[in-house]
């Protein structure tokens, strides 16, 4: 199937999304894409025939983190997805998907997912985002107690046959990433560690208050 990717994006931007936002959204690109175009035609080509996928990132200005879309050949899909740290200030797995989700309140949750992810080899989790918005322990994991470092939410398009026409292909594509980020994208925001607070009470009188020998001391060494 010829993907003709000059439909969905011209040089680096993306014109169909950036005509929806009235911004300008761009292709990420490496630097070696950037400035070798047969470069990065060579490296499509390798992953289209290495992995039966195209991917691509999107730079959408002032979104919470840039989106990848990716078209499984093999799965005959179509996915968006974003990825966040999670908030480090929040113990719990339900505590870090409640963060999650309370941005996610009023999105449409069909074909949404989210999926955990865990420092070391600890388990990777995923659940729908149905499920997730009544149930912040569906992300749990029965094999380790390691709470989710990073959550990635991602809308999966299911073409089936149809992937095989090229005007339904780029048109499902150009419903999908809009849809995405209408309900997900335009939503979220990345965590920011909350700033330092001053304490009440001065870390030096505090010592002195606990240990007044201390301060005895000082006042005999002065005399």
């Amino acid at each position: 199937m010829n993907m003709q990717p000059e439909c969905v994006s011209r040089g680096n931007s993306i014109p169909f999304m950036s005509r929806k936002l009235g911004q300008n959204v761009g292709l990420k690109l490496s630097l070696a894409h950037r400035t070798d175009p047969q470069a990065r035609l060579k490296d499509d080509c390798e992953t289209l025939v290495n992995e039966q996928a195209l991917r691509c990132v999107l730079d959408v200005p002032h979104a919470a983190t840039d989106i990848e879309v990716v078209a499984n050949l093999t799965k005959r899909t179509i996915s968006c997805s974003m990825k966040l740290g999670a908030p480090k200030d929040k113990k719990r797995t339900s505590a870090r998907v409640n963060w999650l989700t309370r941005q996610l309140t009023k999105a449409e949750t069909n074909d949404m997912f989210v999926k955990a992810f865990r420092t070391g080899n600890a388990e990777e989790t995923q659940a729908p985002l149905e499920i997730l918005m009544n149930d912040a322990n569906a992300l749990d994991s029965d094999t380790t107690s390691v709470v989710p470092s990073k959550f990635e939410v991602f809308y999966m398009v299911d073409l089936a046959g149809r992937f095989a026409g090229n005007k339904v292909f780029i048109d499902e594509l150009e419903a999908a990433v809009p849809r995405f980020y209408e309900q997900v994208g335009q939503r979220l925001r990345a965590w920011v560690a909350p700033p330092p607070k001053i304490n009440r009470r001065d870390p030096v009188e505090e010592d002195e208050l606990d240990h007044p020998e201390k301060e005895r001391s000082n006042s005999l060494g002065d005399v």
